[in-house]
């Protein structure tokens, strides 16, 4: 049975493809133990939150749940040592990690950059999940296809969508994407998803994940 029938057939297993996010700059304590609470009450696959976080989410979820870090956030233009010092600095408390693709060499058409900072990050990451944000709203449906194809080529799990600084996602994202990479390549929406049916038009165009802010109102959507 497909993710997608998965889901039709009982709506409140989207939970477990739910990476729930809380990476507002200014995010205090009490709002990560608010986050990492809903992702224990409601069975999120994940919590994600900025490098400052990481201890604290770790030390919350205690192995229930895994624990994201952004790299490179927000727009990726940091260079790859520095995204390789964030990963090697969170690893002890992270389990996976969403970088952002140099957005500034791909603006630039410098497409080998692009894919060896991916490598290089990849390399820090070992044998934890790496997803590669490459800002799908800010992009045209032809550059979506090269930006996946790109960090698909530089070793990312996951292409996903955006960081949400930039407009709502949107279905043909995901179909761009699903297009330009591999089966074994997975894909994670994130942006503007706010109701169970949105979360359900993405996973049947090809995502197997949700970032999302909003993820306990998703999952009550199902009610």
């Amino acid at each position: 049975m497909s993710l997608e029938d998965t889901l039709r057939e009982d709506p409140e297993r989207i939970a477990s493809i739910i990476d729930h996010t809380n990476v507002d700059p200014t995010a205090t304590e009490a709002a990560i133990r608010t986050l990492c609470e809903e992702v224990r009450e409601y069975g999120f696959c994940s919590a994600v939150v900025v490098p400052y976080h990481a201890a604290l989410a770790s030390e919350l979820l205690d192995g229930d749940a895994n624990v994201v870090a952004v790299i490179g956030f927000p727009y990726g233009i940091q260079n790859s040592a520095a995204k390789r010092s964030e990963v090697e600095a969170l690893r002890e408390h992270v389990d996976e990690f969403d970088m952002v693709m140099n957005r500034t060499a791909f603006a630039n058409g410098d497409h080998e950059f692009v894919v060896d900072d991916v490598e290089a990050v990849k390399d820090a990451v070992g044998e934890a999940t790496l997803k590669c944000i490459i800002e799908s709203p800010a992009l045209t449906p032809s550059e979506i296809r090269r930006a996946a194809a790109l960090v698909e080529e530089g070793g990312a799990d996951f292409v996903k969508t955006a960081v949400g600084y930039d407009g709502p996602t949107e279905i043909d994202e995901i179909t761009a994407i699903r297009d330009a990479v591999g089966s074994g390549t997975e894909i994670k929406a994130s942006g503007g998803i706010s109701t169970f049916d949105e979360a359900l038009d993405m996973v049947a165009a090809g995502a197997t994940r949700i970032g999302a802010s909003s993820g306990v109102e998703i999952y009550e959507s199902t009610q």
